[in-house]
């Protein structure tokens, strides 16, 4: 995992992730965040955290504030062995989709 970015937004993302688990850019504004050893509880609450700290930060643009907050979709593999990479992708992204036609600035998992 980095250990600094050049990101204001991505510095305050990495800072909640612990050593063992890895977050990464997917998409262009969509990151995957892998928590070994984490239960969907566990993944909810860890988001909510980051969905919490991201919404209270202070970020500025061109010199101007802005709020900026996130929607997270979460899966979990439930205990399943044979569950592929690109499944739980899947299923998480149904889930960040569900949250921002929920009115986004949530987490669903």
């Amino acid at each position: 995992m980095p250990s600094s970015s050049s990101s204001p937004l991505a510095a305050r993302v990495v800072e909640r992730v612990r050593r063992e688990n890895l977050i990464a850019r997917y998409g262009g504004e969509e990151f995957v965040a892998v928590l070994t050893a984490t239960d969907l509880r566990g993944g909810m609450q860890f988001a909510e955290r980051l969905r919490r700290r991201i919404g209270d930060a202070d970020f500025e643009f061109e010199g101007e504030k802005i709020r900026v907050t996130i929607s997270l979709g979460l899966a979990c593999t439930r205990g399943e062995s044979d569950v592929t990479p690109d499944a739980l992708i899947a299923r998480a992204d149904e889930k960040l989709y569900a949250a921002k036609r929920a009115g986004r600035n949530r987490s669903i998992g």
